[in-house]
């Protein structure tokens, strides 16, 4: 929205959205609807955070993410799980998974007007790469790189893949690291 301030965009696995009211069957809103409604102005909602806010839960959620489950350390499960035990936390969770609305990834990229980088874990179960791929049809889309044998959180379980690939990006579009070099 302000290409003043952005000269490049890197994407790693977005969230495709699946669950947007837009990508539903009209005779399924209202059903989603009122579900999101019971999840954030109800008990069931806290008592649903409470039961996924706990170490077990959290380390089962990474593991379905993570290609690699040896990735998912006690360390890891305890700072994912340490900010949903914070006040207001549980308000936070049910706003997110209940957010149905908004743009969606597909509305927002013709807008971009600086080059986007797309990289995308091939064993990502949550985001399915073939409708990742789809991004590389976008006018911003510099390119779309498959990182192998990574899933949902390729920051975290493969930085070795995904960190020369974001330096590689700024040097090509940092226009004052680029003089310098």
């Amino acid at each position: 929205m302000e290409p003043d301030i952005c000269r490049g965009i890197v994407l790693l696995n977005i969230s495709l959205r699946m669950l947007h009211i837009k990508k539903q069957p009209w005779y399924g809103r209202p059903l989603i609807r009122s579900f999101q409604n019971l999840l954030r102005n109800t008990a069931i909602g806290k008592f649903f955070f409470r039961a996924v806010a706990t170490p077990e839960s959290v380390r089962s959620i990474l593991c379905q993410c993570y290609h690699d489950p040896s990735q998912v350390t006690d360390e890891l499960v305890e700072k994912i799980l340490q900010p949903g035990l914070e006040p207001g936390a549980a308000d936070v969770f049910l706003e997110f998974i209940c957010y149905s609305g908004g743009p969606l990834p597909e509305e927002l990229l013709p807008q971009v007007k600086c080059p986007v980088l797309v990289a995308w874990g091939d064993k990502d179960p949550w985001e399915p790469i073939e409708l990742g791929r789809e991004f590389r049809n976008f006018d911003s889309v510099e390119d779309f790189v498959v990182l192998p044998n990574v899933g949902h959180c390729p920051q975290d379980e493969a930085p070795q893949l995904v960190n020369p690939l974001v330096e590689s990006f700024v040097a090509r579009h940092d226009i004052s690291f680029a003089a310098t070099t």
